[in-house]
């Protein structure tokens, strides 16, 4: 054992944070076997980062924040998008990446923020001197294909009722202020798409609505596993869904005859879900997935899935994601 202690400090640094401005921070990362491989680990592991970057420039510790009544009060994720620019995508990182994350937070509206990070490969010698600026612009417009995107838009939710995890209400935490935040330009704001999925149930995209569909809807029922799926106040936890949602995915891609390794080497090129509800330990959630594929390019294949709970017959979630087999 002493041999053991005697061992020299592991040179290794997995994570470096460093704040960039009023409303920004910078982290270089390691990327760690909990963080890549399913799109739940990547979800989780940027997850954590949006609530740890808002508690930092707002100066307010999301992580315990109560409402009025004393009760929890959660930054809820309303909308979660992952976008690669070209190059790099979910499929891509494995262990040992080393990475730049630049984050940017935006007021929102209504007691809500949006969070954007962007994660770039880079060389272990790359500092701070080696960083290139990222604004919203690069988003919408001009994505880099060394590039992957994530967007975060969360409210603040606490539970109506202690028992239960439906009817979540919309409840600001004492002290919370988005005074120092930069205004979300209009332009920039998913809540318009949030809106149209809410209603439709699914994501409108009049790039690809028209493109045909490569098979029959797939009907997959989920009994909610309270092992996998619950987090640690007891809610369906967000990233789940990604796991939810790829589950039922992969049984469409076998139902048409594709291999399991096809799957896992597919890459994930916009995958993206709106929150709507929430739903208890119990629950059974009927998964409606649709897909339809690119007249232009047959290996580029779109899937729109929903989410319904069918114990409060609620639509909770709506999801799109934009693939490509290899």
């Amino acid at each position: 054992m002493s041999d053991l202690l005697a061992l020299p400090a592991s040179p290794l640094v997995l994570a470096q944070v460093e704040r960039t401005g009023p409303a920004s921070v910078r982290r270089l990362v390691t990327v760690r076997p909990g963080m890549c491989g399913s799109l739940q680990a990547l979800a989780a592991c940027v997850g954590d980062w949006t609530w740890e970057t808002v508690s930092t420039v707002c100066g307010f510790d999301v992580f315990r924040a109560r409402d009025p009544r004393g009760t929890p009060s959660y930054l809820a994720f309303y909308y979660y998008r992952i976008a690669s620019g070209g190059d790099l995508h979910p499929r891509r990182l494995s262990f040992g990446d080393r990475l730049e994350v630049q984050s940017l937070v935006f007021d929102a509206g209504r007691l809500s923020v949006l969070t954007v990070h962007r994660l770039r490969l880079v060389a272990d010698s790359d500092g701070p001197d080696n960083s290139e600026p990222f604004d919203l612009a690069e988003l919408r417009t001009k994505p880099r294909p060394d590039c992957l995107y994530i967007e975060n838009l969360n409210v603040w939710v606490a539970r109506g009722d202690a028992r239960s995890n439906v009817g979540l209400v919309h409840a600001p935490p004492t002290g919370f202020a988005q005074a120092r935040l930069p205004r979300l330009p209009d332009e920039y704001s998913p809540r318009a798409l949030c809106t149209a999925a809410r209603s439709a149930h699914d994501f409108p995209d009049p790039a690809r609505d028209g493109w045909p569909r490569s098979g029959p809807d797939l009907i997959v029922d989920h009994a909610v596993d309270p092992v996998h799926d619950i987090n640690g106040v007891g809610l369906l936890y967000f990233a789940s869904f990604f796991s939810i949602v790829e589950r039922a995915q992969l049984q469409r891609w076998r139902s048409l005859g594709r291999s399991d390794r096809s799957f896992l080497d597919r890459a994930v090129l916009d995958t993206r879900i709106c929150y709507l509800g929430n739903a208890d330990l119990d629950a059974t959630l009927r998964l409606r997935l649709r897909s339809s594929v690119n007249p232009d390019d047959p290996a580029e294949e779109a899937t729109d899935v929903a989410v319904h709970d069918l114990a409060t017959d609620r639509t909770i979630v709506v999801a799109r994601s934009l693939d490509r087999r290899r």
